[in-house]
């Protein structure tokens, strides 16, 4: 069936009677006396009666061509019908994390739910119904079905994630499940972001607008400073605070090492905007939790976690010959927990030493055979195995450098730093370039990282010896050099952070099925094809397999999903019809004007006065002649 958005656009049809006048006038003749009417006895009957409304074809043009035009202004869109209900509905209830948002008679979800069954309660029997939770990725957790049970049971079941999700692609989804159908489909949504589909919402989908509360505030971003061989007493939280509100927001943080109170700050925001928090002070390693202490009205993003590591002992073997280099590492093993530094000659190296390394560092100096720990060369001989030598160089800068690289991950551009003299390599197949130069030949690199044979490699191309590590001009290579040597010992992730919405590989476990426990306290075990976590809560996840375990800790951080207060523009009336009221807790239906069919309506209307133009032209042409 075929509704209209401005059905008041019908008023006009008034203008029939208008134009029926206007063809009576036309067709009126004026009265002349004539001194006999021998001569008007033979004119037919039908041309006398001038006054009866008898309309040709012209009349009928424009009569067609006016309908056209009104039938355009009153904005035509396919409604639902008795028959279009009967047959196929599609229902999509947004389960993003805003749903979570507490309004004055429980969740935004609960009130898509309820008005969900409302509108499934008022179908006929027979109508089939498909159920879509529109997460963070479309799932359809009802088929088309009659039976009512089970899709008050699908409705029952739904949950809103700690996730964000793109609501368009399940209205897509749904779009083309209508598409595909062979009987009339009507699409419904619900959800707290219709201004996200004003601008992109298929014909024939209705979107029932759920939610008013406005205030929230959210920890945006949590972030540990820890150096890679740093303690955790010495390391440093930020806190990104958001307040969402249109007022100004009050409240506390409080952080917490493991169940140990750190520190309760208390915070004013100013509306719309956002503040940055600094906490120390740590005692020691662990899980750090900062948790808001506000009113307001999503939960989801008043907690993140952290996690602050312990310092793990990497032996690190240095084998050189005597050089100004092997007293700046011992000065920097003094000063750098964790750091065990030993010094070999390669004069007089046991072939036993490597067996209690972790990280070996060849300066000058290369084994025939590369050895079965980490290692990184600097300055290599012409002759070592691993890093082929093509070439030498002096005086060259940094130009470039791989800035997502770990080695080179927050630290500070090391471009124009003069170097006094290096090796020009050939990189060796999977190896990546983390510094790069040029001379008059080309580029070339000056630092690569890589494996060989199963362990992590390293290369510094230009001579440390040279540079003065320890100098006060030298601090970004310093801490790249750090950085590198923290690459080539990774420690293990026991406990690892990452986002909700996040799917990670579990790929480091030992075979065997994987046992995951959620925050929630459910369990399930993945596939042994398929060791895919999805986190869709906040909170701590613990995987386990072949007696191995890890912990996963998961925030929640997405301005958009928090932004629970967002602005909600109607769509103008040129290119919507007018919402119509819903029966369902008063929100409003939202259906999508057919702007196609009013253009095509409009095109109808000029076609046919051109060709009424067209015939009234040649019309008058013939009768001159």
């Amino acid at each position: 069936m075929i509704a209209f958005g401005e059905p008041f656009a019908f008023v006009f049809a008034s203008l029939y009677g208008v134009l029926v006048l206007l063809y009576l006038w036309e067709r009126w003749r004026r009265r002349i006396v004539v001194p006999s009417l021998l001569l008007w006895e033979s004119v037919p009957e039908e041309v006398l009666r001038t006054r009866r409304f008898r309309p040709d074809p012209l009349f009928l043009l424009q009569l067609l061509a006016l309908t056209a035009l009104i039938v355009g202004l009153a904005q035509p869109f396919r409604g639902a019908t008795p028959d279009a209900v009967a047959a196929r509905q599609i229902i999509v209830v947004d389960t993003t994390s805003s749903m979570q948002t507490r309004e004055a008679d429980g969740s935004r979800l609960d009130a898509a739910r309820t008005a969900a069954l409302t509108h499934l309660r008022s179908l006929p029997a027979d109508a089939e119904v498909m159920v879509i939770a529109a997460g963070q990725a479309p799932e359809v957790v009802a088929g088309f079905t009659r039976d009512r049970a089970a899709l008050d049971v699908a409705l029952h079941a739904l949950a809103a994630s700690d996730t964000g999700g793109d609501l368009s692609v399940s209205v897509a989804v749904a779009a083309a499940a209508r598409a595909r159908a062979d009987r009339p489909t009507a699409v419904h949504v619900f959800t707290d972001r219709a201004d996200d589909l004003s601008a992109q919402r298929p014909d024939g989908v209705t979107v029932h607008q759920v939610g008013t509360a406005r205030a929230n505030l959210a920890i945006g971003r949590v972030q540990v400073f820890q150096g890679p061989f740093e303690d955790a007493r010495d390391a440093r939280l930020h806190v990104q605070l958001h307040n969402f509100s249109d007022d100004e927001a009050h409240g506390f943080l409080t952080v917490r090492l493991e169940q140990q109170i750190i520190k309760r700050v208390g915070f004013t925001i100013a509306p719309r905007d956002a503040k940055g928090l600094v906490i120390d002070g740590f005692p020691g390693p662990g899980r750090v939790v900062a948790s808001l202490d506000a009113a307001d009205a999503l939960a989801a993003d008043n907690v993140a976690r952290a996690w602050l590591r312990p310092v793990a002992p990497v032996r690190v073997l240095l084998v050189s010959p005597p050089s100004p280099l092997i007293d700046d590492l011992r000065r920097l093993a003094r000063a750098t927990p964790g750091l065990q530094l030993s010094v070999a000659d390669p004069a007089r190296m046991e072939a036993t030493a490597l067996a209690d390394t972790d990280v070996a560092i060849f300066h000058r100096w290369a084994p025939a055979t590369p050895p079965t720990v980490n290692a990184l060369y600097i300055y290599p001989p012409t002759d070592n195995p691993v890093f082929p030598v093509r070439d030498d160089a002096d005086r060259v800068e940094v130009i470039d450098w791989n800035a997502q690289h770990p080695a080179l991950a927050s630290l500070r551009p090391l471009a124009a730093l003069p170097l006094r003299r290096t090796r020009v390599l050939d990189p060796p197949d999977g190896n990546t370039a983390l510094l790069w130069s040029r001379n008059a030949a080309g580029a070339f690199p000056l630092a690569l990282a890589g494996e060989v044979e199963g362990h992590r490699v390293a290369c510094i191309a230009f001579d440390l010896e040279a540079e003065h590590l320890l100098g006060t001009d030298n601090v970004p290579l310093l801490l790249f050099v750090m950085n590198l040597v923290a690459w080539l010992t990774p420690a293990p992730q026991d406990v690892a952070v990452a986002a909700t919405g996040d799917v990670l590989a579990l790929t480091d476990l030992p075979p065997g099925p994987v046992v995951v426990h959620t925050p929630h306290g459910a369990t399930q075990t993945l596939p042994a094809d398929r060791r895919l976590l999805e986190l869709r809560s906040v909170g701590e996840y613990t995987v386990s397999a072949g007696g191995t375990e890890r912990h996963i800790l998961a925030n929640f951080f997405d301005a958009a999903e928090s932004d629970v207060g967002r602005a909600r523009p109607q769509p103008a009336a040129a290119t919507a019809p007018r919402p119509a009221a819903d029966t369902t807790r008063g929100a409003p239906l939202v259906p999508q004007a057919n702007s196609r069919m009013r253009l095509w309506l409009y095109g109808m209307a000029v076609g046919v006065f051109l060709v009424e133009w067209a015939v009234r032209r040649r019309s008058a042409a013939g009768a001159m002649s």
